[in-house]
C-alpha cells in the first residue's frame, strides 16, 4: 500500500498542489507512462494528516486508479505495436496482403479495444474511448489503402489521421485517472486551508463542455461557435453559468471571443485537452 507523507507545518502545502497541477497538465499534452508516473509521484508528496477524510479517501481512490494505468497496462503495449507496425510500413512498404498486414492487425486490435472501452459504466471515459474509436476507424481506412498501394491523400494528411488516431488513444487510457487526480488535488486543497481551485473537469453530460469548482461554487463553462446565439459574437464566446452550494444556478452570461487569435487559441486548446 502507498505510504503518504506527514508534515507539521503548512507553510509549503501550496507548491505541491500546483506540482500536482503541473504534472496532470504535462499527462494531458502527451500521455505516457512516464508522464503518469510523475502524477502518481506528485500525489504521494501530499502530506495526509492535514486531509480530512473524505479527502484522503479521493487521494487513494486516484492513486489505485493510476495503478491501473501504469506501464505494464495492456494499452500501452498495443500503442506501442501500433507505431513500430505503421512505421515499418511506411519505410518499408506493404510486403503481405491486407488481411495479413502487422500494420493492419495492430490497428485493429487497438480498435478493438476502444471500441470494448466506450462501453464503460464510466461516462467520462467511456467518451474519451469512442473519440479514440472513431480516430481508429478514420486512421484504418488509411492503412488499409497503404497496403493496397492506393492514394492516401499524401504523407502530410496520413501523418495527421495517424497522430490524432495516436493522440485520442493516449488521451483515453488515462482519462478517469487524470479526472480523479484533479479531484484529489482539489480536495487536498481544501483540506489544507488553501483557497481551492480546481482544475478543468469535463462535464458528462448535457450542453456545458467543462466546470471548475471554486470553493464552494461551480463554475460551468461552454464553447459556443460563432453566431449561434442572440447576440452577434462574430467570433464565438463563452458561456458560463455558476451554481452555488446549494444546488442553485444562476443566469448564463455570454463572453465574447474577439479576434485575438492567440486567446481564441488558448479557449480551443482548454476544450481539447478535456
Amino acid at each position: 500500500m502507498t505510504t503518504l507523507p506527514l508534515i507539521t507545518g503548512a507553510e509549503s502545502l501550496y507548491p505541491l498542489i500546483t506540482a500536482g497541477q503541473a504534472a496532470v497538465r504535462a499527462a494531458e499534452s502527451h500521455g505516457t507512462p512516464e508522464a503518469l508516473a510523475a502524477v502518481d509521484k506528485a500525489l504521494c508528496e501530499l502530506p495526509v494528516n492535514f486531509l480530512d477524510a473524505p479527502a484522503e479517501e479521493t487521494l487513494h481512490g486516484a492513486l489505485r486508479t493510476l495503478t491501473l494505468v501504469d506501464e505494464d497496462a495492456e494499452e500501452w503495449k498495443l500503442l506501442a505495436d501500433v507505431e513500430h507496425t505503421v512505421s515499418l510500413l511506411l519505410h518499408h512498404g506493404p510486403t503481405v496482403p491486407v488481411e495479413q498486414d502487422p500494420a493492419v492487425k495492430s490497428v485493429v486490435k487497438l480498435a478493438g479495444v476502444c471500441l470494448a472501452k466506450s462501453d464503460d459504466d464510466e461516462p467520462l471515459s467511456a467518451r474519451a474511448w469512442e473519440r479514440a474509436y472513431w480516430a481508429a476507424v478514420e486512421a484504418l481506412a488509411l492503412v488499409v489503402r497503404a497496403v493496397r498501394g492506393e492514394e492516401v491523400g499524401g504523407a502530410v494528411q496520413f501523418d495527421r489521421r495517424m497522430t490524432a488516431f495516436l493522440t485520442a488513444v493516449r488521451r483515453a487510457i488515462p482519462y478517469r485517472a487524470l479526472c480523479e487526480t484533479r479531484r484529489a488535488l482539489f480536495e487536498a486543497a481544501s483540506s489544507y486551508g488553501l483557497f481551492a481551485i480546481e482544475m478543468r473537469q469535463p462535464v458528462p453530460t448535457g450542453r456545458w463542455d467543462w466546470a471548475r469548482r471554486i470553493k464552494n461554487a461551480v463554475y460551468r463553462f461552454e464553447l459556443v461557435p460563432p453566431l449561434v446565439q442572440d447576440a452577434p459574437y462574430p467570433y464565438g464566446s463563452v458561456a458560463v453559468q455558476r451554481l452555488n452550494e446549494d444546488g442553485m444556478a444562476g443566469p448564463v452570461r455570454y463572453f465574447p471571443l474577439g479576434p485575438d487569435e492567440e486567446r481564441r487559441r488558448a479557449v480551443s486548446e482548454a476544450l481539447f485537452r478535456i
